[in-house]
């Protein structure tokens, strides 16, 4: 039984057409995943969540408050451990620094609601 050459040629062809598609494929595939580890680097991962914090109010203020917490813990950690090389007091003063930041932290939304409230008596 012989097989009718114009089957067989389109079936080439068709193998051609399927080949071309998978090579395109293939590439957008490559393409995707240099887009997705790229996007998972540490220095995109810090881009993507600095855009966010600029964009986001509440996500701002947040972050805001965070960082003046830590600063004052920092502060507070200095303060109490100094230039001392006691390490009962260098353990202590990390816990001092996160107590002060926490603290601080927390304390900073009702200072800005009590400071809120002075200016509108006024």
């Amino acid at each position: 039984m012989a097989t009718p050459f114009s089957t067989i040629h389109n079936l080439e062809a068709r193998i051609r057409e399927l080949e071309t598609v998978q090579a395109r494929q293939m590439a957008e595939l490559r393409t995707s995943a240099v887009g997705i580890v790229d996007s998972f680097s540490p220095t995109n991962m810090l881009k993507t969540a600095l855009k966010d914090v600029v964009h986001s109010p509440d996500l701002r203020s947040t972050a805001i408050n965070a960082a003046i917490g830590i600063g004052a813990g920092i502060l507070g950690k200095k303060l109490y451990v100094g230039n001392s090389r006691n390490v009962f007091k260098k353990i202590t003063g990390t816990a001092v620094q996160f107590l002060i930041a926490n603290f601080v932290r927390k304390k900073i939304p009702v200072i800005k609601e009590n400071n809120l409230q002075y200016n509108h008596t006024d």
